[in-house]
């Protein structure tokens, strides 16, 4: 299937099932990846608890990805409620739903993953 110029990108494609928890896997490492690495070179002082520049940056990305994320279920969702009932469009259909859940436990995941950001310092 090829898409037609000036369309939109499908989402009831295979690969959303993918992609959304392949995003969160790559924003879980770079976050603590990047995190180790600022604790490694420029650690806020030890005193300072959560209120740092480096749990700020981390919450920053943590809001945008979440929003990102939250976005993508809700297209996806939408688009599974577009789909018309026929045996033709089941598939479609499901790929949307399961793509829309998908995306939304890796919004979910950020969120809470970003939580400690909140409460506890973060080279500690």
């Amino acid at each position: 299937m090829t898409r037609e110029a000036g369309t939109a990108p499908r989402k009831d494609h295979a690969w959303h099932l993918v992609l959304g928890l392949a995003l969160w896997f790559a924003w879980f490492c770079a976050t603590y990846g990047g995190l180790a690495a600022a604790c490694s070179v420029a650690p806020p002082p030890p005193g300072a608890g959560p209120l740092t520049w480096l749990n700020a940056v981390a919450l920053l990305v943590a809001a945008v990805c979440t929003a990102g994320f939250g976005g993508a279920a809700w297209a996806c969702a939408r688009a599974a409620r577009q789909e018309r009932a026929h045996a033709a469009a089941v598939r479609r259909r499901f790929i949307a739903r399961s793509s829309a859940w998908l995306y939304a436990i890796a919004a979910l995941s950020t969120a809470l993953v970003a939580l400690p950001a909140v409460l506890l310092p973060p080279c500690v």
